[in-house]
């Protein structure tokens, strides 16, 4: 039976792109379907833009650590309505740079969702298509506990889309991702709590960090 392609994805986060990329490598006709942004949760809603917090935190950190050497002058204001439009800017140009790389591939890319039909046909938006493999790479995503009072929660997700810095934060989560998130608001002034159920922070980290 002839196919539509030899390879389809389902799912252009981190996994989904490298095997596409890897099998259109090798020869084979690939196409990937996303219903959302290229590059999945690390480079939209993970990874990059929490390391871009980070970032930008370090530059009120060097601000105050350089009167130490001989620098003064006004305390900068962060505004983080400029940090978000920066942000997003930058993102945008990792979602340019997947697609790029994938059109150079000769990689179908479909902005849509895929669902089975069988175990060798899709159905995309108003398309049916047929593939020899097919593969579902379509990542994860932040769960909330059954508790009282979720609902006035929100995940790493909806952090980044906030329309202004709050003023006061806590944080359920002494891991990494608490941590950087902690520090990074603390940095852009928000009054920060980080709540942990270990005896102390980067638990399973070495102890000159979790104690430190």
């Amino acid at each position: 039976m002839t196919y539509d392609y030899d390879l389809f994805v389902i799912g252009a986060g981190p996994g989904g792109l490298a095997a596409a990329k890897q099998a259109a490598h090798y020869g084979a006709r690939v196409a990937i379907a996303e219903a959302n942004h290229l590059g999945g949760t690390c480079a939209n809603m993970g990874c990059i833009p929490k390391k871009l917090m980070v970032y930008a935190a370090d530059f009120g950190h060097l601000a105050e650590a350089s009167k130490g050497y001989g620098w003064s002058g006004e305390q900068p204001h962060f505004s983080w309505t400029k940090f978000v439009r920066a942000r997003d800017q930058t993102i945008e140009r990792f979602r340019q740079s997947h697609e790029r790389s994938l059109t150079k591939l000769g990689i179908h890319l479909i902005h849509d969702r895929a669902q089975f039909i069988d175990a060798h046909t899709l159905e995309v938006g108003e398309q049916k298509i047929t593939a020899d493999h097919i593969l579902i790479a379509v990542g994860g995503h932040a769960s909330k506990p059954d508790i009282p009072g979720i609902e006035h929660a929100v995940t790493s997700k909806e952090m980044f889309h906030l329309p202004q810095l709050p003023k006061k934060i806590a944080i359920i989560g002494g891991g990494y991702i608490g941590v950087e998130f902690a520090s990074a608001l603390h940095a852009f002034g928000t009054d920060v709590f980080l709540m942990s159920h270990e005896h102390c922070i980067l638990n399973g980290f070495d102890p000159a960090i979790s104690t430190a």
